[in-house]
């Protein structure tokens, strides 16, 4: 699932374990695709998307996931997770799409340096969503804490008196919000 409208926020611990917050929605790129080609769904597809968000529902992590009609659904995420482990693993069958909304990717190399990126989306495959109407507007806040070392970032907010976070506007799945830190002992 793809974000669209959406505020989300990634709050770490000084041993590098984190807080991964999402609130908003995220469209089904394969459901909006099949409207686009074939027209509306029908009732038994609906109905099948429906039941897939009370089920994904009870995913540990998820609060909440509804289904609004259109490949789209309102979700909200909230996991305490490890160094490394990522947000809501799943045991998916093979024709089963994910249902997590997958914004960034922390990961942590041998020299103990984490890194927060957005995965990278083709031009193309970019450029066929918006055609398809699939627009991403929200707001991504990093929170660190006081043992962290920044080495790069390109954020357009940083920490101060109005703010508490290193933020990110993301107006299109091309942007590419990241930041470097390390965490001293």
């Amino acid at each position: 699932m793809l974000p669209e409208k959406f505020e989300t926020s990634i709050n770490f611990k000084p041993d590098g374990s984190y807080t991964y917050k999402y609130d908003g929605t995220a469209v089904n790129a394969f459901v909006v695709i099949e409207i686009h080609e074939n027209g509306a769904l029908s009732e038994k597809d609906e109905a099948e998307l429906k039941r897939d968000a009370e089920e994904a529902a009870k995913t540990p992590g998820i609060k909440k996931m509804t289904y609004t009609g259109e490949g789209r659904f309102n979700v909200v995420i909230e996991q305490d997770l490890k160094p490394g482990q990522v947000v809501i693993e799943q045991d998916l069958k093979p024709d089963q799409p994910a249902t997590t909304v997958e914004i960034f990717t922390v990961t942590q190399g041998k020299d103990g340096v984490f890194v927060v990126a957005v995965p990278t989306i083709e031009e193309k495959v970019s450029d066929q969503l918006r055609v398809l109407g699939i627009k991403v507007d929200g707001k991504m806040n990093v929170f660190l804490p006081s043992n962290a070392k920044v080495l790069a970032h390109n954020a357009s907010g940083t920490p101060g008196l109005l703010s508490k976070s290193y933020s990110w506007h993301i107006g299109a799945l091309s942007d590419q919000p990241s930041i470097k830190f390390t965490l001293e002992p």
